[in-house]
């Protein structure tokens, strides 16, 4: 879908400011951005145009008075470069002075850049593949419709219409809206829905109508989802902090400060609260005190969400393990090795540990030994989290599909194509299942065929895992919405 460029004077719509080394990433981005109909700055398409010019005071004009955006690719050769710092610094003055958000940054790692404060909220390119982070520009984009003068975004519960009647499935009955990007799964409890926001809060709505009861400021995005247990809700923010905050109040009862970034969503269990860091460490934490019982070092970010089952805590690692690791000590019971990253987050189904990889396989592993049992080749990274139900197990691919196959055996029972690059995870529920994708909806299917019962049109990528309560589903999506659908 082609979003109309905002009503501004600009010339671009957004500048590109990366170091040569991360040219193949972004020469995909500028293909995809051409293909979307946007105006951008590449400085790839522009030797003819920089032939003869005085450079310092042309990119000095392009980073800081020609563009809606600026996309900066941060990594160790951006920050080490006379050009690119050159670049930066004109953006950073624009950024200064612009009351709205100009600088978008995309991280390749986790190089510091002066100026360029931790608390920013980014996209990963090393999770983020470049037609995703387009999706997102378009989104951004139109978030700044009709005005590039947008107010700060405000929560408030907005009633559907369809409360005046019986609402049918897949119709909207509520949506919050929070001023930044919702890519954690709410959870719901007691008649509460939590989540986080890319606005660097966590919100606490009725679930019955959408009405904020609290939310609370973090020092960085959130998109950590929410573990809630024993009246707390536990949270990850990219601030570096794990959160324990009261359910009822929003107060916060404590804080723990990693070494890096939270991406991985808390599991609470039995006075424990378990949560990777991209510190490389799996964390275990007393429920109530916030104290530290143990940590346990792997050799990449922990961006899996841990699962905790029979005294056992499973996790993904970026460096292609799935670890089984001791639920009391932290000790090593086995690792099992797939060929690339692991941010699925897996799922336990009597004796085996279902887990996805960046190798586009999902893996079947025996939950006592780590041996395999199979392995299910997709068309893409698999970086879904499965669920089991019924004997099968579902879970999406970046190659768009949706697969269902026998927990048992993993022979394939069937496939549904329901976007480009699937990353959300799905929810079966009473024989359906609920996945949002980046095709903009929120799609129903039933669990034993994979035929369509019906779809929502979400208006934005979907990248949460539903959380249905009742005869309601709620998903986030990237406009910063959450919606509550019928099922």
């Amino acid at each position: 879908m082609s979003v109309p460029p905002p009503k501004h004077e600009y010339a671009y719509d957004v500048c590109l400011s990366f170091a040569s080394e991360e040219r193949e990433y972004v020469e995909q981005v500028a293909h995809a951005l051409r293909e979307a109909g946007l105006r951008f700055y590449y400085a790839n398409d522009a030797q003819a145009l920089l032939w003869g010019k005085e450079l310092p005071e042309h990119l000095d004009d392009v980073y800081r008075r020609s563009a809606l955006f600026c996309v900066m690719f941060v990594s160790a050769a951006y920050a080490a470069k006379v050009w690119t710092t050159h670049e930066r610094r004109s953006a950073q003055a624009r950024a200064l002075a612009d009351p709205e958000e100009y600088l978008l940054p995309v991280r390749f790692d986790d190089t510091e850049l002066p100026g360029l404060r931790p608390t920013v909220g980014y996209v990963d390119a090393r999770s983020t593949p470049p037609e995703r982070l387009v999706a997102l520009l378009k989104e951004k984009l139109r978030l700044r419709q009709p005005s590039p003068r947008r107010p700060e975004a405000v929560l408030a519960g907005v009633p559907s219409a369809s409360w005046q009647r019986a609402p049918r499935p897949g119709e909207t009955l509520w949506q919050v809206i929070t001023g930044g990007l919702v890519q954690s799964s709410p959870r719901v409890c007691d008649g509460t829905v939590y989540f986080g926001s890319g606005d660097c809060h966590v919100w606490a709505v009725e679930a019955g109508t959408g009405v904020e009861r609290w939310s609370v400021a973090t020092g960085g995005a959130v998109w950590s989802a929410p573990a809630v247990a024993d009246g707390s809700v536990y949270v990850g923010s990219q601030d570096r902090n794990v959160y324990a905050l009261d359910a009822v109040t929003g107060r916060e009862r404590w804080r723990i400060t990693t070494g890096a970034a939270v991406w991985s969503s808390p599991a609470a269990v039995d006075g424990m609260v378990y949560v990777g860091s991209r510190d490389h460490h799996l964390y275990a934490i007393g429920a109530a005190s916030g104290h530290e019982h143990w940590r346990f070092p792997t050799a990449g970010d922990v961006d899996s969400s841990p699962l905790v089952s029979a005294g056992t805590v499973y996790v993904g690692s970026d460096d292609r393990c799935l670890w089984a690791l001791d639920a009391r000590t932290g000790r090593e019971h086995w690792r099992f090795r797939t060929g690339d990253v692991v941010r699925s987050s897996p799922a336990v189904h009597g004796r085996s540990v279902y887990v996805g990889s960046d190798d586009g396989f999902l893996h079947a592993v025996d939950a006592e030994t780590g041996a395999r049992r199979w392995r299910y080749r997709t068309g893409g990274r698999v970086r879904s989290s499965p669920a089991v139900a019924g004997g099968i197990v579902y879970v999406g691919s970046h190659d768009g599909n949706l697969y269902a196959l026998d927990a048992a055996t993993g022979e394939e029972r069937w496939w549904k194509r329901v976007g480009e690059w699937l990353q959300a995870s799905p929810a079966v529920v009473d024989g359906t299942v609920l996945l949002g994708s980046d095709d903009q909806g929120l799609w129903a299917l039933d669990a034993v065929t994979g035929e369509v019962r019906w779809r929502c049109e979400t208006e934005s990528v979907v990248l949460t895992r539903p959380a249905v309560f009742g005869r309601i589903a709620c998903v986030g999506g990237q406009d910063g919405i959450v919606r509550a659908v019928r099922v």
